[in-house]
């Protein structure tokens, strides 16, 4: 088996879900796989601000760089469970001693290979829909993307940040249901959730429309990498 680096802390509870997903994966086979992991030591107030889309982003990249290279050192390849640390995925790439899968390019795979969605809602960080990693990939696969408004935005990513930060409101995941509601309400036959965060706060809101977590699909691109 090779050797799997996971740099997470991004936040921590969407890595130790990563993890238990991975692992789990590998019940049937003779052993659990190798895997070490580096968790950013990311300042609460810029990751918050980060999040946002306003300031923080030199300092937190310098950060994960800092991850990808010393883990880097120790294993086969490496994955970061986090979206919007994929927002500046080529300085990482550049900075790893060792190949990285792409969350976002794994779940666009996945998508155009297996969905067969025309149109699909995105739900992530302000950082990573500003960024359009999604609407640009999926759009080269003929796949119309569909966004919550500004403010359905807003309240999202500040659901997100308290998420990360373990302050989670009772409310928060209806919040994220009824924001669901109205992407498949203009014709999303299916969300895929773009932050990690998220499927720490869900549980299965509704059974009439899919709902895409990017962790599961990076989690099995790791385990077809381990097994090679």
């Amino acid at each position: 088996m090779r050797t799997c680096g996971i740099v997470g802390g991004m936040g921590p509870d969407a890595t130790a879900l990563f993890y238990l997903k991975l692992v789990s994966k590998f019940r049937l086979q003779e052993s659990y796989p190798p895997v070490l992991l580096y968790s950013v030591p990311e300042p609460f107030q810029l990751t918050d601000a980060w999040l946002k889309c306003k300031q923080g982003r030199p300092v937190l990249q310098d950060l994960v760089l800092e991850g990808i290279r010393r883990l880097g050192r120790e294993v086969d390849f490496l994955v970061i469970p986090c979206n919007t640390a994929h927002t500046f995925f080529p300085k990482i790439r550049q900075a790893s001693p060792v190949p990285v899968l792409s969350i976002v390019e794994e779940t666009c795979k996945y998508i155009g290979d297996s969905m067969k969605w025309k149109r699909v809602g995105i739900l992530a960080s302000t950082e990573i829909i500003r960024s359009e990693l999604y609407s640009n990939a999926l759009f080269q696969r003929g796949i119309e993307v569909l966004l919550p408004g500004q403010g359905q935005q807003e309240l999202l990513t500040n659901i997100i940040v308290r998420i990360v930060r373990g302050q989670r409101l009772s409310e928060d995941e209806s919040a994220v249901c009824s924001i669901i509601r109205h992407l498949q309400a203009r014709g999303a036959e299916g969300v895929v959730l773009a932050c990690t965060d998220l499927p720490v706060l869900l549980s299965q809101c509704m059974d009439d429309l899919p709902l895409l977590d990017t962790l599961d699909v990076l989690a099995e691109a790791a385990k077809a990498r381990i097994l090679e």
